[in-house]
């Protein structure tokens, strides 16, 4: 909040309340968490204006194409020129000064129009099997801790993912967290290969 990062709050607190759920709580107790977090991001909204100006644009990318509408406009442009197979790795036109932070937030737009449909849709796969087969064997772990700590792992990262590539195709709101293990970033890149060297670790004794 005092950053401030609200999207990483968002990612946390969507990460912890899914791992709230998983650990077995009553059902009402996620509502609750779930609700006073739509309220709390209505306060955080309020105190500052740009992040209701992202909303709007969200709602209606048209609404300022060279202002605060101008990223997500450049990402679909990017993504949409991709077609099924691509332009080719590193023939992306976007990413020389049209496109907004290229290496970083909008690395997906960059990928899926260097590699187009199949090759997004791939790494979707990716994501999705990568958090599949993190459950199936977190399932198979005795201790709890354990147990949530690698469900939580393979939260963060897959919700991180799927808001990011979300974003990028105008699915949900413009946030500014990187692509896990494809964004450029050291630090980001750093806490990612600890929790899956974490996850690693637990896997060999399930």
């Amino acid at each position: 909040i005092l950053q401030p990062d609200i999207s990483t709050l968002g990612v946390i607190g969507l990460t912890s309340v899914f791992l709230y759920f998983l650990a077995g709580t009553p059902l009402w107790h996620s509502l609750l968490l779930i609700l006073s977090g739509i309220a709390s991001l209505g306060v955080l909204i309020q105190v500052a204006p740009y992040r209701l100006s992202r909303l709007a644009v969200f709602l209606n990318p048209s609404l300022d194409p060279l202002g605060q509408g101008y990223q997500i406009k450049q990402a679909l442009i990017g993504i949409g020129s991709g077609g099924i197979t691509g332009l080719g790795l590193g023939l992306s036109f976007q990413k020389f000064g049209t496109l907004p932070e290229p290496i970083s937030d909008s690395i997906f737009a960059v990928f899926a129009e260097e590699v187009g449909f199949i090759g997004a849709a791939l790494l979707i796969f990716i994501f999705l099997a990568f958090a599949f087969r993190s459950f199936i064997v977190a399932k198979r772990v005795d201790d709890k801790f354990a147990q949530l700590a690698m469900m939580g792992i393979a939260s963060w990262i897959t919700i991180q993912a799927f808001i990011n590539m979300g974003a990028m195709m105008g699915i949900l709101p413009l946030t500014g967290i990187p692509l896990p293990f494809i964004s450029y970033g050291g630090s980001a890149l750093l806490s990612e290969l600890i929790a899956i060297g974490v996850l690693l670790n637990i896997s060999k004794h399930a």
